[in-house]
């Protein structure tokens, strides 16, 4: 019986070094890639799902530390399939003042080098706001 309770418990401690082991070449493979790669950047404002109340959205984005130029990318579809805007930016912002239609989803990602950014999105509000 002490044989069986020594190897379950020796089974359950060697399955705890297993998951974190795993868990430590996980991490640890993002930190090289990110070391050799870079860190590219990322959309900061406005928060995913904002509903934008006027006729243009302020965007603003985290710049990462890759050395080439970024292409911010807007479109209707979460798939970039057919972007409104595919332009090379410089800076951390942009003002999107095109032809916003309301009640509508609008996406964004940023590209750099090979890096392609968390998708975004914010939404123009279906009211009439005056401001």
């Amino acid at each position: 019986m002490k044989t069986t309770a020594f190897l379950a418990a020796l089974f359950q401690a060697a399955r705890r070094y297993l998951v974190l082991l795993v868990l430590l070449l996980t991490l640890g493979s993002a930190v090289v890639t990110t070391i050799v790669r870079g860190m590219g950047p990322v959309p900061q404002l406005p928060p995913v799902g904002f509903t934008v109340e006027r006729g243009r959205v302020d965007l603003q984005w985290h710049r990462g530390n890759i050395d080439a130029p970024i292409h911010l990318q807007i479109s209707l579809t979460p798939d970039f399939t057919a972007p409104l805007l595919d332009q090379e930016v410089s800076g951390t912002t942009h003002t999107y003042h095109q032809e916003l239609l309301r009640d509508q989803t609008y996406y964004w990602r940023l590209i750099q080098g090979d890096y392609t950014s968390p998708v975004s999105s914010f939404v123009i509000s279906p009211y009439h706001v005056k401001l």
